[in-house]
């Protein structure tokens, strides 16, 4: 009979993977040796219902790796929690994690969306392993007894029950004090984040940055984090119309839905609403500011899929009320800059409007941590500038310069974070 294990999973710029399985012994392991080379993983990663064709603009079909070993990077002793403890009764290993290496992905895009899949492991321990507590016998560790997501473990889950449409939500509430107001952060999720698994709304990107201390403390110590799903994309005009219409049928019900969440709670500084999504996301950003542009005090669209030629006097008046920063990469190929945010940001500018816009050549890993053999920095599609802001890295205006903040270099974030609505 096998033995139980649990797994920890963190969001990375590719999405969430298992990065850390945790073995319970049973025994203190205070003085036992212990080596990444006395385990063995292999997982088996199952898919969740039926594939969906795929979509052309994403060019060849890619297959994803679904059974094989992993590589184990490290082994050390620790307590339930995976927290570091001598003297504890936990064995934490490391596995490795690599864009070009989907493996350990609780995810897998099928076609339509990135969609949760049942993962499978199986820890083969190769020898017995002594501590002053007793003995951890050789053996498989087969018994799956659950996944924490960092971050994501912190959103709660609920439904906005609508006329029209009903609509899914997570969202991070900061643990608030007496008469203290706290910022509201909106995230749009892409294309491939509908559907029903809500959380992917949040964690196929890694939008829960915005949780993260550091992303906190730029908005003041605490802000809210709210992030709707849409069943099918944002772009759906009801009528078969996917990715190519000005219309969507989810605006009104999204509206709702934003509106009833900062009803229900009433320690939301409703001068620091800020709106911001990527691709799909991003059309809706814009299609969302164009619907209520008095509620936002500043947005971010990134990568944005609303074509300048659907921007008349009437939007360009509505988009004039709020700052935004978009954000894209030159060889995006799925949603082209010369179509969407380029010619949108440059008569924006044009107007006098509060507009910035961070421009990259390409999308790479900045800091190096996953090289090519020859040592460059690994390069992701054209269409994931996403990472770079989730990352807080833009700063860089469309002529290169530094974006200036009360005339000093700043960053999306405390760019967003210094923006008040005047409430009237």
């Amino acid at each position: 009979m096998g033995k139980a294990y649990k797994t920890i999973t963190e969001v990375f710029d590719f999405g969430p993977f298992i990065t850390t399985i945790l073995l319970e012994t049973g025994v203190s392991l205070s003085g036992a040796t212990i080596h990444a080379r006395d385990f063995r993983v292999h997982i088996t990663r199952e898919a969740i219902g039926e594939d969906h064709p795929w979509p052309a603009l994403f060019g060849r079909k890619v297959t994803f790796p679904m059974d094989g070993e992993i590589n184990v990077t490290g082994a050390a002793i620790t307590d339930e929690n995976g927290t570091p403890d001598p003297d504890g009764s936990c064995i934490a290993l490391s596995i490795s994690v690599d864009p070009r290496n989907t493996l350990n992905s609780i995810v897998r895009f099928n076609g339509a969306f990135n969609a949760f899949v049942t993962m499978k492991l199986v820890i083969t321990q190769s020898r017995d392993i002594a501590g002053r507590g007793g003995i951890a016998p050789k053996g498989v560790y087969d018994l799956a007894d659950g996944n924490r997501i960092r971050y994501g473990e912190l959103l709660k889950e609920e439904i906005h029950s609508d006329p029209q449409i009903s609509l899914k939500y997570v969202y991070y509430k900061p643990e608030a004090e007496e008469h203290v107001k706290y910022p509201l952060i909106i995230w749009l999720h892409g294309g491939g984040e509908g559907g029903t698994d809500t959380l992917v709304s949040a964690i196929g990107n890694k939008a829960v940055n915005f949780m993260t201390p550091e992303i906190q403390q730029i908005f003041g110590g605490k802000a809210y984090f709210l992030s709707p799903q849409c069943p099918t994309i944002w772009m759906d005009d009801g009528q078969g119309g996917f990715l190519d219409t000005k219309e969507s049928i989810y605006v009104e019900p999204l509206e709702r839905l934003i509106a009833e969440f900062i009803q229900q709670h009433s320690d939301i500084d409703r001068q620091r609403i800020y709106i911001g999504g990527d691709s799909n996301g991003g059309y809706m950003t814009l299609r969302m500011i164009l619907q209520m542009p008095d509620r936002y005090a500043a947005g971010f669209p990134i990568c944005e899929g609303y074509k300048d030629e659907w921007i008349g006097k009437e939007e360009e008046e509505q988009l004039k009320k709020v700052p935004l920063w978009f954000t894209a990469a030159k060889n995006d190929t799925v949603l082209p800059i010369r179509i969407y945010a380029e010619p949108t940001y440059l008569r924006l500018k044009k107007l006098g409007c509060e507009v910035h816009f961070s421009l990259f050549d390409k999308v790479i890993d900045t800091k190096n941590q996953y090289p090519n053999e020859d040592g460059s920095p690994y390069e992701y599609p054209g269409h994931w500038s996403w990472i770079p802001m989730l990352n807080n890295e833009c700063r860089l205006d469309y002529d290169g310069n530094a974006v200036l903040l009360n005339g000093k270099e700043t960053r999306i974030c405390e760019w967003l974070a210094d923006h008040r609505k005047e409430i009237k």
